[in-house]
């Protein structure tokens, strides 16, 4: 075919390219599109904060009477005041702490003062009314999911539209958008509604602050603000709704500094009030080492933010997950960190000259990177950067656009256009052909984690006698341990009197009986509470990553004793970090009491199998996840 041929074909395609990304009914199309590639999930069932919830919202049944009695879960299940104020705070050393490491709910080396408690009420309605209108019907609450989720891709393509021009650049960008995979384990995890609903306000309270500034319109100002508060009240996320509207003031927003300030002035006082209200009810995440909480903990916050920022960056940028240091050692994380600093320095240099002529462009680098700082609270996680995907694709849409149409602003730098040819490359590379893959194998992918997590739950209780206590002598997953007696009440399989996991399964481990009564667990390498290295990738430093329940600033010393109800545990070695390397483990009834019924997890069969307790001086060795 002659060259003249083939470029007539390429304009024409990229002009019909164009036209289908303006076209007026793209946002509708798109949120059609949300919903058919997200289907899979309809299938899966309820998942690690899902059986909690259901403990609040279900109401009374006879097994959800035991829990109460237990002091694990709320007398008045099902009431919308219980729902409104603790299905998103199910730790509270206030109010059930101490029932929980009681009951064994949560493990004996929790922190005293571990606290996760949230308060997301308008998330709480929703999910309040998914038990009065749907029962107990799983596929329904997704499928209400589901709807926030389409009415959000619909949004996000509307705001790319208003702010974008020419409209095919917003199309673009919405596309990237929907097509990004982050979206799909919020809509699967019906827990995770809120973030849906966080961005659904989030989004009209910025699209309420365009029009107020542009049109100096009082009633969209009033609208914004209160979009703003109702965003915050679905999920602190909402946060990262005020990252926009401060980023608008900073590039976007006319006139002077003044005026730039005092336009922000409402969305503040609203910030202000909620987080005021916010510590008043207790509300927030510390002690352990899951979350940070920057009011409490600002040096630890500080530290989470200059580590996950870049990493959390890196997961939006590129095709890698942010979760996938979740999946790393330590030592493997330390090693790829500094690659990662500089891929993203590399990405901001290549832009800047996007940056500098273009004030749409650094609105959505500012919102991007300021919407980056809430979820550094937490473990970096790609489900997190809905927010941050805002900022993200409009710039990605921007630069990639003004290079194709070759704009004014492109440097005639050899070099830097070379770089920028690169980048562009990258990154539709990245965000179309591979997302459009990762889509394909993400629901097989995510299914693989959720019946991994799920295992280390199966612990089978058929015939147990409400007298018995479950022991399991290595926990494989501690983190999970909170929802096995939810889980077991919602399917209405018997309740152990209690539960006792004596250490976690992330060590091998050395077990002595010493007497009739107590019996020694020591580390055979390393401490208790972490993995050594082993394989590049599992899912063992996944569950240690979630499972910190006692923070860095909280060690146990050496001689640590915890007593609970017939049961104590005393720490008797420690290594050099102050981390629990032996512990000595005593019930008060004889370990062969038919009362404790002992159970141990094997790695190798993912699988949990009765464990015999040994002799008084008898050593047993148990493997750990790499041996």
């Amino acid at each position: 075919m002659p060259d003249w041929r083939i470029g007539v074909l390429r304009k024409e395609s990229i002009g019909l390219l164009r036209k289908v990304l303006q076209t007026r009914r793209l946002p509708v199309v798109l949120a059609v599109l949300a919903l058919l590639m997200t289907l899979p999930a309809l299938r899966m069932g309820l998942l690690n904060d899902d059986w909690h919830h259901w403990g609040v919202l279900a109401g009374t049944s006879r097994l959800g009477q035991d829990l109460s009695r237990l002091g694990i879960a709320p007398e008045d299940s099902g009431r919308l005041s219980t729902a409104l104020s603790e299905q998103f705070a199910p730790v509270d050393p206030q109010r059930n702490l101490s029932e929980l490491k009681n009951y064994g709910a949560l493990p004996w080396w929790t922190y005293d003062g571990l606290r996760v408690c949230f308060w997301r009420p308008l998330s709480s309605f929703t999910h309040w009314l998914d038990y009065r209108v749907f029962g107990n019907s799983v596929v329904m609450m997704r499928v209400h999911n589901f709807v926030w989720l389409a009415v959000v891709m619909f949004l996000v393509a509307t705001l790319y539209r208003r702010l974008m021009t020419p409209l095919w650049m917003a199309g673009l960008a919405a596309l990237l958008y929907v097509l990004d995979d982050s979206s799909y384990f919020p809509a699967m995890w019906i827990a995770n509604r809120n973030i849906f609903l966080s961005l659904f306000f989030g989004i009209l309270g910025l699209l309420a602050h365009h029009r107020w500034r542009r049109d100096n319109s009082t009633p969209a100002g009033i609208a914004s603000v209160l979009c703003l508060l109702c965003s915050l009240l679905s999920a602190e996320a909402g946060v990262a709704a005020f990252a926009y509207i401060f980023a608008y003031a900073l590039a976007l927003e006319r006139g002077s500094r003044l005026r730039r300030g005092l336009s922000l002035a409402p969305a503040v006082l609203v910030i202000v009030l909620w987080r005021i209200i916010y510590n008043m009810l207790g509300r927030g995440a510390s002690g352990g080492g899951f979350y940070s909480n920057p009011s409490s903990e600002p040096l630890r916050y500080l530290q989470a933010v200059l580590v996950r920022g870049p990493i959390l960056l890196m997961g939006q940028w590129s095709c890698l997950p942010a979760d996938i240091f979740s999946y790393m050692h330590n030592s493997a994380k330390m090693v790829y960190f500094p690659f990662i600093v500089v891929f993203v320095v590399l990405v901001l240099i290549v832009l800047l000259p996007l940056l500098r002529v273009n004030r749409l462009a650094r609105f959505w680098l500012a919102g991007m990177y300021f919407s980056v700082l809430p979820i550094c609270a937490t473990t970096p996680m790609n489900r997190n950067l809905l927010f941050v995907g805002l900022g993200a694709f409009g710039l990605i849409a921007q630069f990639t656009g003004g290079i194709i149409s070759k704009e004014s602003w492109l440097p005639k730098s050899r070099i830097w256009r070379a770089s920028a040819w690169a980048l562009c490359v990258i990154l539709l590379f990245v965000h179309l052909p591979i997302t459009i893959f990762g889509r394909v194998i993400t629901p097989r992918a995510t299914t693989e984690v959720i019946v991994k997590v799920n295992e280390t739950m199966e612990i089978d209780t058929a015939d147990f006698s409400r007298e018995q206590v479950l022991v399991v002598v290595n926990a494989p997953n501690p983190a999970s341990l909170f929802y096995i007696p939810f889980q077991k009440a919602c399917k209405a399989e018997p309740l152990p009197r209690a539960m006792r996991f004596l250490v976690p399964g992330f060590a091998a481990l050395e077990v002595t009986r010493k007497d009739d009564k107590s019996l020694s667990v020591r580390a055979a390498s390393g401490n208790l509470l972490s993995s050594q290295p082993g394989p590049k990738l599992d899912m063992v430093y996944l569950f240690e990553s979630v499972s910190v329940v006692r923070g860095a600033g909280n060690r146990m010393h050496l001689g640590r004793k915890v007593e609970l109800p017939g049961f104590s545990a005393e720490v008797v070695a420690v290594d050099g970090q102050g981390v629990p390397v032996e512990v000595l483990l005593k019930f008060a009834v004889s370990l062969d009491d038919p009362s404790l019924r002992w159970f141990w997890w094997r790695w190798k069969k993912d699988h949990y199998y009765p464990f015999k307790v040994p002799a008084v001086g008898e050593p047993v060795n148990i493997p750990g996840p790499f041996r």
